[in-house]
C-alpha cells in the first residue's frame, strides 16, 4: 500500500478534497434536518401576516386561529374564477415561483406593466376570513411589486363588496427602514382601512398621493404618501393599481356579481 506523503502537493491536494467532501455532506445533512423547521417558519410567517388583515386576533394559537378562520382557494387570474380541483395546493401556493417558470406563468405587456414584473403566474392563492359560522367577512389577495430598492410583497383584504379596503401588510422588501421602510407602520397602514378602490363609474380610482383629500369626492380613494419616500409610495401605488385595477379585477367582477362567495 503505498503511504501518502501529507507534505506533498498530491497529499494536500487529497486533504482539500477530503475535507471539502466531508463538509459537503455535513452542510447537505443540516439542510435536509432542518428542512421541515424551515417549511414550519414560512407556513407560520405567512399565517402570521393573513391574520393582521383578516380581522382575527389570535386566540391559542396561530395554527389554530388560522385553521379556523382562513380558507385559502386557488385563483385562475385570467379569468377571476376559482379552481376547484387546486383548493389542496393553494395554501403556500409559491406564487413568485411560478411566475418564473415557463407553462405556469403569463406575460405582463409592457404598458400594463405598473408593478413592474415583467410575468405572473397564471394561478394565485387568494384568502377568506370566515366568522365563528362560516360566514365570509374578507378576501385577502396577496400582490408584489418593484418599490424603490426591492420588490414589496404584501397582502390587500377587501370587505365581501370586494372595494372596500380592510386592511394592507407586507411581509418582505428591502425598502430603507425609517423612509421606505414605513410601509411596515401600522400607522400608515390604518390609513388604508375604508378605501374605495373604484368609483360609481367603476373606474378603478385609489391613490398614494402627497396632497390628500380629505374633504373633498376624492376623500374615499387617497391614501397619504409616506414623507421622504416618494419613489417608494409610487411603487407600492403601482403594484395596487396593477393587482387591484386590472390582474384581480376579473375576479373582483365576479365577486360584485355575488358568483364567487355563494
Amino acid at each position: 500500500m503505498l503511504k501518502l506523503n501529507k507534505d506533498s502537493a498530491v497529499g494536500t491536494f487529497v486533504i482539500i478534497i477530503a475535507f471539502c467532501l466531508v463538509c459537503s455532506v455535513l452542510v447537505s445533512s443540516a439542510v435536509v434536518a432542518l428542512g421541515p423547521f424551515q417549511q414550519a417558519a414560512i407556513a407560520n410567517d405567512r399565517q402570521v401576516n393573513i391574520l393582521k388583515v383578516s380581522g382575527y386576533d389570535v386566540e391559542t394559537t396561530v395554527a389554530d386561529t388560522y385553521a379556523k378562520h382562513i380558507e385559502a382557494r386557488m385563483l385562475d387570474v385570467a379569468s377571476g374564477n376559482l379552481v376547484p380541483e387546486m383548493q389542496a395546493q393553494a395554501d403556500g401556493y409559491n406564487f413568485a415561483s411560478a411566475a418564473k417558470q415557463a407553462g405556469a406563468s403569463e406575460a405582463i405587456p409592457a404598458d400594463k406593466d405598473l408593478a413592474k414584473i415583467r410575468s405572473r403566474s397564471k394561478l394565485m392563492p387568494i384568502y377568506i376570513a370566515k366568522d365563528d359560522n362560516g360566514t365570509p367577512t374578507r378576501i385577502i389577495l396577496p400582490f408584489y411589486g418593484q418599490a424603490l430598492w426591492s420588490t414589496a410583497y404584501g397582502y390587500l383584504a377587501l370587505s365581501t363588496d370586494a372595494n372596500t379596503v380592510e386592511g394592507i401588510v407586507f411581509y418582505s422588501h428591502g425598502e430603507t427602514p425609517g423612509l421606505g421602510g414605513e410601509i411596515d407602520n401600522p400607522r400608515w397602514q390604518a390609513i388604508w382601512q375604508g378605501k374605495k378602490l373604484e368609483n360609481a363609474d367603476g373606474e378603478y380610482a385609489l391613490n398614494i398621493t402627497k396632497v390628500p383629500d380629505r374633504e373633498g369626492p376624492r376623500k374615499d380613494f387617497d391614501v397619504d404618501a409616506l414623507s421622504g419616500a416618494t419613489l417608494t409610495s409610487n411603487g407600492v401605488n403601482n403594484a395596487v393599481h396593477y393587482w387591484f385595477g386590472d390582474a384581480y379585477k376579473p375576479f373582483l367582477d365576479n365577486l360584485r356579481k355575488g358568483e364567487i362567495l355563494k
